[in-house]
């Protein structure tokens, strides 16, 4: 079952890489659905990476899905038709920070089995 979680893992942090750095040929619509995208992915990642890296702590993994976020950030303001937008970053962290409270309060203490 680890390997499964990790793989899905991989392939999620792919997926964002690719859609998030696709060049596109016309401008996106940034709209409120871009901003609820945003939230959502960065939440699923934080809870993914959470599962993955469980020695690791809440704070370490919120700082190095921040830091993916950012970088990806950075290098869409090179591709046409892609922006940095600093209002991205704030939508990826409240997602980033909604997923700690959600991993705290219910995966791990109703999904967690202790081994």
């Amino acid at each position: 079952m680890r390997k499964l979680i990790l793989c899905f893992y991989v392939l999620y942090v792919m997926l964002i890489a690719y859609f998030s750095l696709i060049p596109i040929e016309h401008e996106i619509f940034k709209g409120i659905g871009d901003k609820w995208a945003h939230f959502i992915t960065y939440l699923l990642l934080f809870i993914i990476a959470k599962k993955v890296h469980t020695r690791y702590n809440y704070l370490t993994c919120a700082i190095a899905c921040f830091i993916y976020s950012f970088i990806i950030e950075c290098i869409q303001y090179f591709i046409p038709n892609r922006y940095f937008e600093g209002l991205d970053l704030i939508t990826n962290s409240l997602g980033i920070f909604l997923g700690i409270v959600i991993y705290r309060l219910l995966i791990e203490k109703y999904f967690e089995i202790n081994s």
